[in-house]
């Protein structure tokens, strides 16, 4: 019986997926690594009971829901090479219905034997950017009953919502408001609630223990609050005072680590983690990568001190001008519950984004050549030799001087680009403004006769590999009947350096 529920089990899991709800290999991905990680902390010698929260509970589709579920159970499956010993209790459920309808099983048998020792709890979420998934494993015998066994923490998946799953993001931001105005109600009924249990009514409660102070009471409601999903800043930041006063701040680090940040949304984890010290240059390429839109981490990010280097002012500029954009609209301030906090906080947005929009690197040349003919005493060239060549670099970036640096040229007429590594040898000199100075040496001889400079590869003082354009800096040139002059002229000729300009198009600056 129990071989025949298994095939009718995996049946189902078949029959359930649907590619036109997602984007089949970025989500299968994702799922395949929350199993591989969730397998490494469950007890394989364990009964285990895999369930979601319902749609009431998630506002997702109940067949989506069924799929995400039985594809999980999939790829637990995999994962343990099929060690682990797992009943999905969505599609169990099913199962024991059909059981019961076609008269041939026991459905009090069939419930006993779906006894599990371990319940693993997926809880989805809608969000802009997709479905957010937090999957918790409880103990559910012996004396650890409740105890939390694993935990994937929250995790992404990249889910176009409106053209997927029917859920309108909008509606979202309606249930936030719809809290608020919960809050604002609860809030005139002046004491505390006995048996909370809506976001509105624990936050209630824990803004009443704080103002008596209460601290671990307090705290205990900002958890349960926090824990319901919303992206409300205010209960996280304080719940985080009250943890640095009763644990101090190495202790409120810890506390966050392993109580909080693995129990609420992924976005207000980012915000926890930048607020106790966690490294910000770990959150310049997802910002990059789009990955990152909730202007409240964003904003906060900005404000931390960062070495700002080309790839980190990108970051700076696209982080700015969601935020400005958030709290014109008044989407920044919607994220507080109390309005005010929220716009005093935003307001900064705007001048950040007007300040880097206007003075930030990528409004600079960052890196610059110079040109000049062949001297003999560089490659031996006798002086009537007016080929133009690359005189220095200054790269205005804080560079990595351990990393190679790369330049690519050619030769006007030439497709291919032809790269060198600037050895440590060359003469490099601080430049004085954020940047280094790369004088000729023997390193650029191959650069002789060349009159396109394409692009410079090196590694920021941040770890990022950077590729830019080259701009060219206007150079004196000679006309070219002196070419056979004899004297110490400098510059290139007319020819070459009509030639120079041409190829650098847009990326010629002229200093006159």
């Amino acid at each position: 019986m129990l071989k025949k529920l298994l095939f009718i089990l995996f049946l189902k899991i078949g029959f359930l997926f649907n590619p036109a709800l997602a984007t089949a290999d970025e989500v299968t991905e994702v799922v395949d690594d929350v199993a591989a990680k969730l397998v490494q902390q469950l007890p394989m010698d364990k009964k285990i009971a895999l369930k979601s929260l319902s749609p009431d509970e998630t506002g997702l589709p109940e067949d989506f829901l069924r799929k995400l579920t039985s594809d999980l159970e999939a790829a637990l499956l995999t994962a343990s090479d099929f060690e682990i010993n797992l009943a999905n209790r969505a599609t169990m459920e099913d199962v024991w219905q059909e059981a019961v309808e076609f008269n041939n099983a026991d459905f009090d048998e069939l419930f006993k034997s779906a006894n599990a020792d371990v319940m693993l709890m997926m809880s989805p979420r809608a969000i802009s950017t997709g479905v957010e998934i937090a999957i918790t494993a409880y103990s559910l015998t012996g004396d650890d009953v409740g105890k939390t066994l694993a935990s994937s923490g929250s995790v992404l998946l990249p889910i176009d919502l409106q053209a997927n799953l029917g859920v309108d993001v909008n509606d979202l931001n309606k249930q936030m408001a719809q809290v608020l105005a919960e809050i604002e109600k609860v809030g005139q009924t002046g004491g505390l609630i006995s048996r909370p249990n809506t976001y509105a009514e624990f936050y209630h409660n824990a803004r009443l223990l704080q103002q008596r102070g209460e601290v671990d009471l307090a705290m205990r409601n900002y958890e349960q609050a926090l824990a319901e999903g919303y992206l409300f800043v205010d209960p996280l930041l304080d719940l985080l005072d009250l943890a640095n006063a009763r644990y101090g701040e190495a202790g409120t680090k810890k506390y966050f680590e392993k109580k909080i940040k693995d129990n609420i949304p992924r976005e207000l984890a980012d915000l926890g983690s930048l607020a106790l010290g966690s490294d910000p240059i770990a959150l310049v390429q997802p910002i990059l990568d789009g990955k990152i839109k909730y202007s409240p981490v964003l904003l906060f990010w900005l404000r931390l001190d960062i070495e700002v280097t080309l790839v980190v002012d990108k970051a700076r500029y696209l982080a700015a001008k969601i935020s400005s954009q958030d709290y014109k609209t008044g989407m920044f301030q919607s994220f507080y519950i109390d309005k005010i906090r929220g716009a005093s906080v935003g307001a900064a947005a705007v001048n950040l984004f007007n300040y880097i929009n206007e003075h930030g690197r990528n409004k600079v040349s960052r890196t610059t050549a110079v040109f000049d003919r062949v001297g003999p005493y560089s490659i031996g060239a006798k002086v009537q030799d007016y080929r133009p060549y690359v005189q220095k670099i200054e790269v205005r970036d804080s560079l990595d001087l351990g990393e190679p640096i790369i330049l690519c040229g050619r030769i006007f007429e030439d497709t291919k680009n032809k790269c060198r590594e600037l050895y440590a040898h060359v003469n490099q000199n601080s430049t004085g403004a954020g940047g280094y100075r790369i004088r000729n040496g023997r390193s650029m001889e191959w650069t002789a006769g060349m009159h396109c400079l394409d692009s410079i590869t090196y590694t920021d003082i941040n770890g990022f590999r950077t590729e830019t354009q080259i701009f060219i800096d206007e150079v004196k040139f000679i006309p070219d009947h002196h070419k056979k002059s004899k004297g110490a002229k400098v510059g290139v000729l007319l020819s070459d350096y009509k030639k120079i300009v041409e190829c650098a198009k847009e990326f010629y600056h002229s200093t006159k």
